[in-house]
């Protein structure tokens, strides 16, 4: 396995997804659950999930979510560490939050304080305050870990830059009002070559920057990370851009999750605008 593998959890809006998204543009290894391993009825793919975690690269892997089932999974992480939020910081996540639903019901909501307040968390695991700003909560995480700052951005592979996002969606109202933003946290020259792939795959959402209802009736249930195979995006990725780009089926497999989420919301009559900055448009 990893040399060090690190387990971040928490509960609904602790945090999880920002702190991924941070240790990613700082140049380290992470994934998230919720969009690489996670099955239909919020369970880890052992298959996945194990393959990941006894794979011999990368030195260090972050993982970043929780599951019903990870507690079969601890013995792979050399530490756990937890996002501890508050209850009125909790509240506040999940009510201004827009790229996710859960905990927007008051019963769905009451359930996840009552964890909050019970102290939820794997055994052994270690709190971190996830109520300061993320740069902080980020330093604590690689502090605990041991982990130095990545040197640079020479060290870094160029599917991985990301001093913004590259790539991201609004999802936009009849009214013109921007309801959601999704942001795709790699490289979007990725998400390019991702587009292409899916189209010869018959799923054409690279024909318009708009993206419809239509798109969403026709391809929300085939864009489900867990049902693509990352060796097999990885080489599609490496042979159209004619280079080596080991792990970045992570990339690809969290770009297929962007799509879904960006489709999700798509009820009549919204719509979504899919924006790709100037490094990611194709020469």
């Amino acid at each position: 396995m990893a040399q060090r593998n690190y387990l971040v959890e928490g509960l609904s809006g602790a945090g999880k997804s920002s702190v991924y998204e941070e240790l990613i543009r700082r140049g380290h290894w992470a994934v998230s659950t919720d969009r690489a391993w996670k099955t239909h009825d919020s369970m880890w793919d052992e298959q996945r999930a194990v393959g990941e975690l006894e794979s011999p690269e990368p030195e260090v892997l972050f993982v970043c979510g929780s599951s019903r089932n990870r507690d079969r999974f601890l013995h792979h992480f050399a530490e756990v560490f937890n996002l501890r939020i508050d209850d009125d910081t909790m509240r506040r996540r999940l009510r201004e939050r827009t790229n996710n639903d859960t905990g927007k019901q008051p019963g769905e909501l009451e359930l996840i304080l009552a964890l909050n307040r019970n102290g939820e968390k794997p055994a052994g695991a270690i709190d971190v305050d996830a109520t300061r700003p993320l740069d902080d909560v980020v330093d604590d995480v690689l502090r605990l870990a041991h982990c130095a700052p990545v040197a640079g951005d020479s060290t870094r592979p160029p599917w991985s830059r990301r001093g913004s996002a590259t790539a991201h969606a609004l999802v936009v109202s009849e009214s013109g009002e921007t309801v959601a933003r999704i942001d795709y946290g790699w490289s979007g020259d990725v998400l390019v070559t991702l587009l292409a792939y899916l189209d010869e795959q018959g799923i054409d959402l690279a024909d318009s920057d708009v993206l419809t209802p239509d798109h969403r009736a026709r391809h929300l249930a085939l864009l489900d990370p867990i049902e693509f195979d990352g060796a097999v995006l990885r080489r599609y990725y490496e042979a159209r851009n004619e280079t080596t780009a080991p792990r970045v089926d992570y990339a690809m497999l969290d770009g297929i999750a962007f799509l879904r989420d960006t489709l999700a919301p798509l009820e009549s009559p919204n719509v979504a605008v899919l924006v790709l900055g100037p490094d990611s448009l194709p020469e």
